[in-house]
């Protein structure tokens, strides 16, 4: 994930837009993450994450799993490149 400090990303809005289409971008303000920057599909698709209801009386249900495993899988060279 592309890190960027607030002016430059004020200086080079379009190209960080973009940008975000591929991957979300960190933006930065005194040097501490601020805010981050991701597509409208991304955006979308956490939201419909977060609004679904997959525990019930605090098990976790087999469609959590199943879309966990799914979600991890189609992001996979993300989350490994986060782990280095």
């Amino acid at each position: 994930m592309p890190t960027v400090t607030a002016s430059e990303f004020q200086k080079n809005f379009g190209a960080f837009k973009e940008a975000a289409q591929r991957e979300p971008v960190k933006i930065t303000s005194n040097g501490r993450e601020s805010v981050v920057l991701i597509s409208a599909a991304s955006f979308a698709e956490y939201q419909q994450f977060k609004n679904q209801k997959y525990a019930y009386g605090g098990e976790v249900t087999e469609e959590f799993t199943d879309i966990l495993a799914d979600r991890m899988k189609k992001h996979k060279a993300v989350l490994e490149g986060l782990a280095k």
